[in-house]
């Protein structure tokens, strides 16, 4: 090593601090934009489904940045793993209100839910056509994905395998919300290759969730290897994305 350079720790640390940083600001960003817009429209109402869409988005970035907390003493461990269990407590009430239980709507038969689904995909496409990226547009987008969850748990066997491989990104932002909703581990495989080439990052972002949730369902003892080297090749550009994809990683190669 040449004098001057840093070291391979050092680099790390370097790395580290500045990856916390950014999370830290992140999460700060989110909370003010949230006190913001509470002065703004103190009458606004945000429903369970709202708040749930909020906590699955911001926990990897509290997990990432709580678990670099170090305290003296040997605090740290007790603390991470107190910290943990609220974090997947928060989970799990957040997936309680976003899945719901898939039958709080009026009953319908397979061809109307199938017509609901389709007519839901065109609407986010629509969005996504005729919004300026923003937040406005992922709030409208999150609402689209989450009354896909319900109606897909409507149908009794979906096709997913020509959801997943369609040119129709509405039909494959479907397939996730049913994936997420009902995890099936027999799709495995083919939500891989759908979420590692998946073009659009909003897609994409809900499509890594499913993919976690399958990963669940199959056991991380029983994912093949190639699973595993795909999504380490895969490169999202987004840091949510990102950060989503380095837990999943984490969680495949047992250290999470």
């Amino acid at each position: 090593m040449r004098q001057g350079e840093p070291g391979e720790g050092e680099g790390y640390s370097r790395r580290a601090a500045r990856r916390r940083y950014i999370v830290a600001s992140v999460v700060s960003c989110v909370a003010v934009a949230v006190a913001v817009t509470h002065v703004l429209a103190p009458d606004l109402k945000i429903d369970n489904v709202t708040v749930a869409l909020l906590v699955v988005a911001v926990v990897p970035w509290l997990r990432d940045l709580l678990n670099s907390i170090e305290l003296p003493g040997g605090v740290r461990l007790e603390f991470k793993e107190a910290v943990e269990r609220r974090i997947e407590a928060a989970e799990r009430i957040a997936d309680a209100a976003l899945v719901g239980s898939g039958d709080d709507g009026p009953e319908t038969d397979a061809a109307t839910a199938l017509e609901d689904v389709r007519r839901l995909a065109a609407e986010y496409l629509q969005v996504r056509a005729s919004m300026a990226s923003g937040s406005a547009r992922t709030q409208r987008m999150n609402g689209i994905f989450a009354r896909l969850v319900r109606t897909t748990q409507r149908l009794a066997d979906p096709d997913l395998d020509g959801w997943l491989t369609s040119p129709d990104g509405g039909l494959r932002l479907a397939a996730y919300a049913r994936l997420y909703a009902v995890p099936d581990a027999d799709a495995l495989t083919a939500l891989t290759d759908a979420v590692v080439r998946e073009p659009l990052a909003f897609s994409q972002y809900w499509g890594i969730h499913a993919l976690d949730k399958v990963v669940d369902a199959v056991g991380v003892e029983d994912v093949p290897p190639g699973v595993v080297r795909r999504l380490e090749d895969c490169r999202p550009r987004g840091s949510d994305r990102v950060a989503l994809l380095r837990r999943l990683i984490a969680k495949l190669h047992g250290l999470q």
